[in-house]
């Protein structure tokens, strides 16, 4: 039932769809850090539990991301997420870049809607996995490190 204005009821607006933040819209609409990089030091491909994908690619100095390549494949929260998480980033130290979490991306871009925090989910999951490409290509294909 709508009161004045047609605005639910108290109690019904959490039905309403997600108003999205400006910072929101200029992520989805230009996306930051779109394409590959040749020759990269880390690389990976993240899938989400609803089927989206973001492939990630790293270019890494001295343990810093000098630069970051994303390409995501799946709807606006997605492609949103990614360009977030490539942001926050990029020029980091490799440890920092790991603490990064989801809320961070979701903090980035003004607030997500619960139903789509696993978009932020990919993109943090898709870095750590090509930071961890990175590793194994540093110290072998065992992953450990040598002391």
């Amino acid at each position: 039932m709508a009161r004045k204005g047609g605005l639910p009821e108290k109690g019904h607006d959490d039905h309403l769809p997600h108003m999205p933040d400006e910072r929101f819209c200029r992520h989805a609409n230009q996306p930051r850090n779109i394409g590959v990089i040749p020759e990269a030091d880390g690389k990976a491909t993240g899938v989400g539990v609803c089927g989206d994908s973001i492939d990630i690619c790293l270019s890494i100095q001295n343990h810093v991301i000098g630069g970051i390549g994303q390409i995501p494949h799946g709807c606006i929260y997605t492609v949103a997420c990614g360009s977030a998480v490539s942001q926050l980033v990029y020029g980091k130290h490799l440890e920092d870049a790991l603490k990064v979490t989801p809320g961070d991306v979701a903090e980035e871009l003004g607030g997500l809607p619960e139903d789509h925090m696993h978009c932020a989910s990919l993109a943090v999951n898709t870095l750590g996995e090509a930071i961890d490409d990175y590793y194994r290509k540093e110290w072998g294909n065992s992953g450990k490190q040598e002391l």
